[in-house]
């Protein structure tokens, strides 16, 4: 199966906009709705059997080519 991303919402460069929810991207789009929490997104992303699970750190500035970016959670 596919790795699933989770990242928070919405993307913006803006260093005090607010995480408003977070969401699991597989192969580019984004699948199971709005999650209040980063935990949320992976539990669904794990039930799913997405594997392995990349969880992003809680920026704003969405740096996804650079590898400290995603910390590996697994399910």
């Amino acid at each position: 199966m596919a790795a699933a991303y989770v990242e928070h919402r919405p993307i913006s460069s803006d260093k005090n906009a607010a995480v408003d929810h977070h969401v699991v991207i597989v192969n580019g789009a984004s699948v199971g709705g709005k999650f209040d929490t980063q935990r949320e997104a992976k539990d669904y992303a794990c039930k799913q059997g997405y594997s392995p699970v990349h969880v992003a750190r809680e920026r704003h500035l969405q740096n996804r080519d650079i590898p400290d970016h995603w910390r590996k959670d697994p399910c």
